[in-house]
């Protein structure tokens, strides 16, 4: 099941309302307050530069995470396009596949449904085909001397 939201885009939403929630407890308890208190009170533990760390290192995130889905939906802008040139050379694609039964006499061909048709026919319509005639040199050989035949009767 395809989801109307791409994954970068739930992470997004999940951190906004993170951020959301986070802004609505400090406010609350005022965080900040604490924070500055508990910095005056350890001084030694470096509380406010871990704090001012941690707000720099939230917004390289938020940069990234911003980056990475547009980077997202460019590869799958690109995916769908060829995709759909994909499903387009798939459907003018025509082939032949299996045993065609064909007459050895006449060499018309017989079809799924027992109709038999010239090879030409059968062919230009079960692919992209197209034919050209001509005689090769022993049939020509061939029919003019089927042609003196039929002059001298």
């Amino acid at each position: 099941m395809k989801s109307d939201i791409s994954k970068p885009s739930q992470d997004l939403v999940i951190i906004f309302v993170v951020l959301i929630i986070s802004f609505i407890i400090f406010g609350y308890y005022d965080v900040l307050e604490l924070i500055v208190e508990l910095s005056s009170k350890y001084e030694d533990y470096e509380i406010d530069e871990i704090f001012s760390t941690m707000i720099v290192f939230t917004f390289c995130m938020l940069i990234f995470s911003m980056r990475r889905l547009k980077e997202v939906n460019d590869s799958r802008k690109k995916i769908l396009e060829i995709n759909k040139q994909l499903e387009e050379a798939v459907n003018e694609i025509k082939t032949l596949q299996g045993i065609i039964p064909i007459c050895s006499y006449c060499h018309s061909i017989r079809d799924d449904e027992g109709a038999w048709s010239q090879l030409e026919s059968y062919l230009s319509k079960n692919s992209e085909a197209m034919f050209s005639h001509g005689i090769c040199p022993k049939c020509m050989t061939k029919a003019l001397a089927d042609a003196d035949l039929s002059d001298d009767t």
